[in-house]
């Protein structure tokens, strides 16, 4: 959920008040998102290779 869906819904008064409360969440958030994204691309957390990419080069 956005940052400013949470402030509306919680009722407050400035973004600001939103961001420095629930940053850490949002943080959060994010990292278990880009997660997904890797591994949704096959994406290994070492160097960005995808795993085919990686099988590719151990055939060798």
């Amino acid at each position: 959920m956005d940052a400013r869906t949470i402030m509306e819904t919680l009722g407050h008064s400035t973004i600001t008040m939103t961001l420095d409360t629930y940053a850490h969440v949002m943080s959060t958030t994010l990292k278990a998102a880009a997660d997904r994204m890797d591994d949704a691309l096959g994406l290994d957390e070492s160097g960005g290779e995808s795993r085919s990419e990686q099988e590719a080069d151990t055939e060798k």
